[in-house]
């Protein structure tokens, strides 16, 4: 029988059950939620999972302060939360070929084919496309028929929200493969918090 294991896979050929794979790494995983902002829009089996996770992830909050001078100084009025945004650092994987190993080649008259042909491009497309489309369903006429929301998940934390910028930086330092960076502004965010309970205090109780 033929082997059944790809050749080529990425860090995360399980897919988003590899947050369960007890390795220690967790994917970072995209889903397209429906308007009410929990049903998701796609097949469970079918979620978009980076190639390679970012190399850098960072969550901003910011809260809403405004000063104004007086007369006997400043007063300081606070509104509340600001936007929250989610900006990432990634890089596709490399373009690797079947037989030919690693692909710079963008002519398709040379042989070999070019790295379009690649596990890693695919994969960049997809995110491309998750961006371009940025929740929007579209109907046969290319009309919006549904506007969702983007679902991101990892480690334990779910960001709802939308796509801001997207940026390719193809280098020749890096022939093989594409840096990318995204901009994701928060919407709603879901956090699981743990409180510390001291069991030498007799006076709290564990729950």
């Amino acid at each position: 029988m033929p082997d059944s294991n790809p050749i080529f896979s990425g860090s995360f050929p399980a897919g988003a059950l590899d947050e369960f794979s007890g390795r220690g790494v967790r994917p970072v995983v995209f889903d397209i939620i429906a308007p009410d902002g929990e049903t998701s829009i796609l097949p469970d089996d079918l979620k978009l999972v980076l190639h390679v996770n970012p190399s850098n992830m960072s969550v901003k909050y910011q809260k809403i302060i405004e000063r104004s001078q007086t007369k006997s100084g400043f007063v300081e009025q606070h509104f509340g939360d600001g936007t929250q945004t989610l900006d990432f650092e990634t890089a596709t994987g490399g373009f690797m070929r079947l037989y030919t190993g690693l692909s710079s080649n963008t002519s398709p008259t040379m042989t070999g084919g070019t790295r379009r042909e690649t596990l890693a491009y695919n994969s960049y497309l997809d995110l491309l496309a998750l961006f371009h489309n940025n929740g929007s369903v579209y109907d046969i006429a290319g009309q919006v028929a549904l506007q969702g929301k983007i679902k991101i998940t990892f480690d334990g934390g779910i960001f709802f929200g939308w796509f801001t910028t997207f940026s390719v930086t193809e280098s020749t330092d890096k022939p093989y493969q594409f840096s990318l960076s995204a901009g994701f502004e928060v919407e709603r965010e879901i956090q699981s918090w743990r409180t510390a309970v001291s069991l030498s205090n007799p006076l709290i109780s564990p729950t």
